[in-house]
């Protein structure tokens, strides 16, 4: 629940360092992100914290989103990859597809059916995980305008088709290496943010805070990164 109060409008997110072998990052200090001046629960465990570096990308481009549209459509999917991918490799896909899914967008004839109109923004956020005893795996968020998408779609149709096919052509494998949303507990498949609406965001950012968690997000110590958003929110 959204907690209301006008005295934390000036407190900002706490963290501290985590040093590894290969850097540091910052990780929320408890289980409240602040952003824009209001505090949104996250997904802050015992076992794993919520990286603040990664949680405020993603916040960042979702305010973006919404300087651009009233309502925005806000889904996520999982990536994996044929066996022995390299690292380098898979990033490399990674930057190819959401590249692709934005011409396909602006497209004339490359849309999905159903979107009647070209889609010239939206924001997009991977990070890249492998933990214990599993292979290395993408998860994904994206944010559309919500007055042309209101559904994920299937591996077959809609926005989710389109992203299947391009995986499954850069990638060689087959549909089962995408994970389109499914509805689980708390969590539906999609959460509409309004702008001005600022309860809108508790959803969406308990949501995105799984994929900020700092479990499994191992470095290689090459210089590979390990998440990337889109950039809308560097444009204003």
């Amino acid at each position: 629940m959204l907690l209301s109060s006008q005295s934390i409008l000036s407190e900002v997110t706490k963290s501290k360092n985590v040093y590894h072998d290969h850097g540091r990052h910052p990780v929320i200090i408890g289980n409240t992100f602040i952003h824009n001046g209001y505090p949104y629960a996250i997904n802050s465990t015992l076992k794993s914290g919520v990286r603040l570096d990664i949680l405020t990308a993603i916040a960042n481009e979702l305010d973006a989103m919404q300087e651009s549209y009233s309502r925005v459509f806000l889904s996520r999917f999982d990536l994996r990859l044929p066996t022995g991918t390299p690292v380098e490799t898979s990033n490399t896909w990674m930057s190819q597809l959401f590249k692709t899914l934005r011409e396909r967008l602006k497209s004339k004839n490359g849309r999905p059916k159903g979107i009647a109109e070209p889609i010239i923004n939206f924001a997009y956020g991977w990070v890249r995980e492998k933990e214990k005893a599993k292979q290395v795996h993408y998860h994904c968020w994206i944010a559309l305008p919500q007055r042309q998408v209101r559904k994920m779609g299937t591996q077959k149709h809609g926005i989710g088709g389109l992203i299947t096919e391009i995986w499954m052509n850069l990638t060689g494998g087959e549909h089962t290496l995408v994970e389109l949303p499914k509805a689980r507990g708390e969590y539906p498949t999609h959460y509409i943010i309004k702008r001005g609406e600022p309860a809108t965001l508790e959803g969406p950012i308990l949501w995105l805070s799984y994929l900020a968690k700092e479990r499994g997000k191992y470095q290689t110590g090459k210089g590979d990164r390990i998440h990337s958003t889109s950039k809308l929110s560097s444009k204003k």
